[in-house]
């Protein structure tokens, strides 16, 4: 048994399991913005970052979930309970 609320713990675990693949915080406010439909463009600026940093931020994302889209990338975060839609 656990005190951990069911969302904390699924990402303890997915954390856990694959350690390597684990997201950092920018990358997670990345995805959280492209998830709202922003573009790279609108992205960077929100966090003040240039576009190609963004287009890194994201080729990163897509290595770690081994997705090759921004929707992939988007329902599989989602899924995970790493953002809310």
């Amino acid at each position: 048994r656990t005190t951990l609320a069911p969302t904390v713990a699924d990402r303890l675990m997915y954390r856990l399991r694959m350690p390597g693949t684990a997201l950092t915080r920018r990358e997670t406010e990345v995805l959280a913005l492209v998830a709202e439909g922003l573009s790279n463009q609108a992205v960077g600026r929100r966090l003040h970052l240039t576009e190609g940093t963004v287009k890194s931020h994201l080729a990163r994302v897509y290595a770690k979930l081994g997705v090759d889209s921004r929707t992939a990338a988007v329902a599989t975060v989602t899924d995970l309970g790493l953002i809310r839609r």
